[in-house]
C-alpha cells in the first residue's frame, strides 16, 4: 500500500509540473515586473488596443479562447474580457487540465501495476499510455490470450473510458 501511495505522489507531482509547463496556452512573456504572473503578461500582450479589455478577436489569439469559452469567461456579458475575467477563466481551465493529466497518470500507473501482478506478464514489454481516460496498450506478448487479458485488466481500472489494444504476439 505504501509503495502505491508513493508512486501516486510521484505521478501527481511529475504530471502537474509537466502538464502545467506544457499546457499550450501558457506563454512566458518578457515583463518589466519580474513578479508578474505569466498570464497577466499574456493578457497585456493580447490587449493590442491597450484599453484594458479583450474583445473576441484579441482573446482568440490565445488558443484557450474559442467563441464558447470567451462567452463563458465574459461573466458580466459585456462582450469583452477584463483582466480578472481572463485570469479567472484561464486559471480554472489550467487547473482542470492539470487534474485531467493527474487522473490519466494514475490510470496508467494502476494499469501497469495490475499487469505486473498478472501471471505470465512479468518481463513483457507492454507500454501503457492514457489520454482523457482512453488507455492505449502497445508492445509484444507471447499469446493471443495475453492480448485479451491485458485489455480486460485495463478495462477494470476506475476512470478508464475505453481501451485501444495494439498489442502484438511476438514470433
Amino acid at each position: 500500500m505504501k509503495t502505491q501511495f508513493n508512486l501516486k505522489q510521484a505521478a501527481i507531482a511529475a504530471t502537474m509540473v509537466l502538464g502545467i509547463a506544457g499546457f499550450g496556452s501558457i506563454t512566458f512573456a518578457a515583463s518589466d515586473n519580474l513578479n508578474e504572473n505569466p498570464s497577466t503578461a499574456d493578457f497585456k500582450a493580447l490587449d493590442v488596443d491597450g484599453n484594458g479589455k479583450l474583445n473576441m478577436t484579441e482573446a482568440s489569439k490565445d488558443k484557450l479562447f474559442t467563441r464558447a469559452s470567451f462567452n463563458q469567461a465574459d461573466t458580466d456579458k459585456d462582450g469583452t474580457l477584463t483582466q480578472d475575467e481572463y485570469l479567472d477563466y484561464k486559471s480554472h481551465a489550467q487547473s482542470k487540465e492539470a487534474g485531467r493529466i493527474v487522473d490519466d497518470s494514475v490510470i496508467t500507473a494502476k494499469v501497469k501495476a495490475d499487469l505486473v501482478k498478472e501471471e505470465g506478464f512479468k518481463g513483457l514489454q507492454i507500454s501503457v499510455e492514457t489520454h482523457k481516460g482512453i488507455v492505449v496498450l502497445s508492445g509484444f506478448v507471447d499469446s493471443e490470450t495475453q492480448i485479451a487479458r491485458a485489455e480486460d485488466v485495463a478495462k477494470t481500472i476506475n476512470g478508464v473510458k475505453s481501451v485501444k489494444n495494439s498489442l502484438v504476439v511476438k514470433n
